[in-house]
């Protein structure tokens, strides 16, 4: 049962990483067309998930930076701005139904009716404002899906985020279509310190809070990531594996990347620290099953690790590895 397990998860891995380069070529797609969309929104998402499951994390930053710094903000501002065009658009009309309901006379009825009139009419004519917003808002936005072009395509697309004010993101993070923008943010942050190691990836992991808004920062998912940042970097690895364990799919999928050593050091601690322990308070602690275990100890005996070799002798002999106990002194 154990090896079944085994190969289900190579088998598993090497689907998904069959899938990384499918979602490359598509990304490159979109970018020869030079659209950004929430169907451009979707694909990235769906990039993120299949290179984070595979395994493949620098591809899954390409797509987690670009969904978090360029994509959904954009198409936030797209949505926020067309919004405004259209309360812009019905306020005069709006106008004149008030003005007739409070009983106004004949005449400023007919002058109400004119304004609006008149207005449309040059709105039609000229191509006004609110005819303009929405053609500017909803008009494809020029990118590139190359990680060193981010900062060149966050230059040329900060006209339409700049617009993006708080209430606006807040109101966007309500809405179906912006709900994995948290998940995806909480992933990023985490990305550094998790691939790259806690010390190495700092700078890039302020570099990239900095860039994230007050309320983005704010979420849940952010938090669980810096939570998750803060346990690593602290070596408090029960505390991260339990964190990884109750965190956002994408940030638990990321977290992965350093969860697999930490869990082969917190194993070297106890197999220095205890002659022997409860093979089921181990898997608790370090958040494993019992093939996840046996891997682990693997791991460890194939380095020359004596007493994991030890304690993972002694398992495979019991009939019940769960119900027994590790023992890694003689």
């Amino acid at each position: 049962m154990q090896a079944a397990a085994q190969v289900l998860r190579s088998c598993d891995v090497a689907a998904w990483r069959d899938l990384v380069p499918l979602c490359r070529a598509l990304r490159e797609t979109l970018t020869s067309l030079r659209e950004l969309s929430h169907f451009t929104r979707e694909v990235y998402e769906v990039a993120a998930d299949v290179c984070t499951r595979a395994g493949d994390y620098p591809e899954a930053l390409k797509a987690l930076q670009q969904l978090v710094h360029l994509i959904y903000p954009a198409l936030a501002a797209q949505e926020a701005a067309l919004a405004a065009a259209e309360t812009a658009a019905a306020a005069p009309a709006e106008r004149a139904q008030a003005a007739v309901g409070l009983g106004a006379t004949a005449h400023e009825s007919t002058a109400a009716a004119g304004s609006v009139s008149g207005s449309s009419s040059s709105s039609g004519s000229s191509g006004g404002s609110s005819s303009r917003v929405p053609a500017a808002a909803s008009a494809p936005h020029c990118w590139d899906d190359d990680s060193d072009a981010a900062e060149e395509d966050w230059a040329a697309l900060a006209g339409g985020v700049a617009a993006l004010d708080g209430a606006s993101l807040a109101a966007a993070l309500h809405r179906s279509r912006f709900q994995r923008w948290p998940e995806a943010a909480g992933a990023l942050v985490a990305y550094f310190s998790c691939v790259q190691g806690p010390r190495e990836g700092r700078l890039d992991t302020l570099a990239t809070l900095r860039r994230l808004p007050r309320p983005l920062l704010a979420t849940r998912e952010v938090q669980a990531a810096l939570a998750l940042a803060a346990a690593l970097a602290a070596g408090d690895y029960v505390r991260l594996f339990r964190l990884q364990a109750a965190g956002p799919p994408l940030v638990r999928l990321v977290a992965g990347a350093a969860t697999g050593a930490a869990r082969e050091r917190a194993l070297a601690v106890m197999a220095t620290a205890y002659r022997n322990i409860a093979a089921a308070a181990v898997c608790r602690a370090l958040a494993l099953s019992m093939p996840g275990l046996l891997g682990c100890l693997k791991a460890l005996a194939d380095r020359e690790h004596v007493g994991a070799g030890r304690a993972l002798g002694g398992l495979q002999m019991e009939e019940r590895p769960e119900a027994a106990d590790l023992v890694f002194k003689g």
